[in-house]
């Protein structure tokens, strides 16, 4: 009995920083599902549907500028730092040129919602919920957290994100109290997310000691040229996630787009763990690259995902009921479909995310996510053509996806013999 008392003790010893990490990272997410439990149903039944829906699918919009403005970073940076964490000028210069890309990459973005807000009917008839949902846009540019997971330093991401958006939620229930203040929303978001990631900034050049520099082109083009696989395999993989409600919007319109989201962010939280197993361990993955700990830790993984769904199939109609306040029948199925997806993500997150990229794979890595945004794109165009295009059968193209995606993980790493 002492003995594995003794064995449990070194193991927590030897892990306390994975554990401190994972422990920050979980308040950051508890914290986040609370505010996101309080603030979704108000807003749903405050500002309706239809205008629900348009902070939705401008958010949905607004979400692919993020991702080319992040260009992959967030995978690249944080391997990049964890490497060099004890070599001073490699680490501002690994500052230096990621924000120096993301920001020039964000002017981009922000000419192209310019443009389409003057050209497209639907984008100019709501051209300011557009501009100020591009505040989140901004804020994903500046805000640093590739640079605190690489140090494995959670508690700043942690109190930052948790003391802004409280501040913001609360803010939300005290000016947003009818339809037409719809527009405030992603106003009262953007300041917060903005005044996180000029704190963050802070901590890093003034606390940490990072500097700033500018970078000649051919650094820049360095770690540019490095990053492009990761950042189309990211496009791909994206592309299909957040399509569906770009789809549903277009085809058969903002409510359906409302009731979509709800499921989807049902979703989104349960996938929260996921989120924390992933962003914990792979700064530790890309130094140690210890794959029997990988396998333990991925069969507990899949035994709660698998309560999980049970849990959601059972309580469906109660947690649809709860967001939206109508018992909406096709929300309710959606959701069910949704939650199969979560068997092959729990696979995923292993198999691709985690060992394909920290064992040098990025080729093999981008090819899967690209042959994913394939084969979503050709059920998609099979459902347009033949007229079967609904939520229903856009929530069961997510399914086939992430399914597809984890049989090719699972095929890569047993080809290169990661496993």
């Amino acid at each position: 009995m002492i003995a594995r008392l003794n064995i449990l003790k070194d193991s927590l010893i030897k892990n306390k920083i994975l554990i401190e990490n994972f422990t920050f990272l979980s308040v950051l997410q508890v914290s986040n599902l609370v505010l996101f439990l309080i603030t979704i149903p108000y807003l749903f039944r405050v500002l309706g549907s239809r205008s629900y829906g348009l902070i939705v699918f401008a958010q949905t919009i607004v979400y692919y500028l993020t991702i080319f403005t992040n260009f992959g970073f967030n995978l690249t940076a944080t391997r990049d730092i964890s490497i060099n964490r004890n070599n001073p000028e490699k680490m501002s210069e690994i500052v230096s040129s990621v924000l120096t890309i993301k920001l020039f990459f964000f002017v981009i973005s922000f000419l192209i919602m310019t443009i389409l807000t003057l050209s497209i009917a639907n984008f100019r008839e709501n051209r300011i919920l557009y501009l100020l949902s591009m505040l989140a846009c901004i804020s994903e540019a500046l805000f640093p957290i590739w640079y605190f997971q690489g140090i494995e330093k959670m508690k700043y991401i942690t109190f930052i994100n948790v003391t802004t958006r409280i501040i913001a939620t609360g803010l939300v229930f005290i000016v947003i109290d009818s339809q037409s203040k719809y527009t405030i929303y992603p106003l009262l978001l953007g300041i917060g997310t903005i005044t996180g990631a000029l704190v963050a900034l802070l901590i890093v050049f003034k606390k940490h000691k990072v500097f700033f520099r500018f970078q000649p082109i051919k650094t820049l083009r360095f770690y540019l040229v490095d990053n492009v696989l990761y950042f189309f395999s990211n496009v791909s993989t994206q592309i299909y996630i957040n399509a569906n409600k770009i789809i549903i919007g277009s085809f058969l319109g903002m409510v359906e787009v409302a009731y979509y989201d709800v499921a989807e962010k049902v979703i989104n939280i349960v996938k929260v763990p996921y989120s924390l197993i992933g962003q914990t361990l792979f700064p530790k993955v890309a130094r140690d690259r210890n794959v029997a700990f990988l396998k333990r830790i991925m069969v507990y993984t899949i035994l709660f995902t698998l309560f999980i769904v049970i849990c959601i199939c059972v309580f469906s109609v109660h947690i649809i009921g709860f967001f939206s306040g109508s018992y909406n029948i096709s929300s309710v199925i959606v959701l069910r479909i949704l939650s199969l997806s979560l068997i092959p993500i729990a696979f995923s997150l292993f198999y691709g995310d985690l060992l394909l990229i920290n064992f040098g794979l990025k080729t093999e890595y981008a090819k899967m996510r690209f042959f994913g945004f394939v084969f979503y794109l050709t059920i998609f165009l099979g459902l347009y053509f033949s007229g079967y295009i609904g939520v229903i059968q856009v929530a069961m193209m997510i399914v086939a996806v992430e399914s597809f995606l984890t049989f090719y993980s699972y095929f890569l790493c047993r080809k290169t013999g990661i496993v």
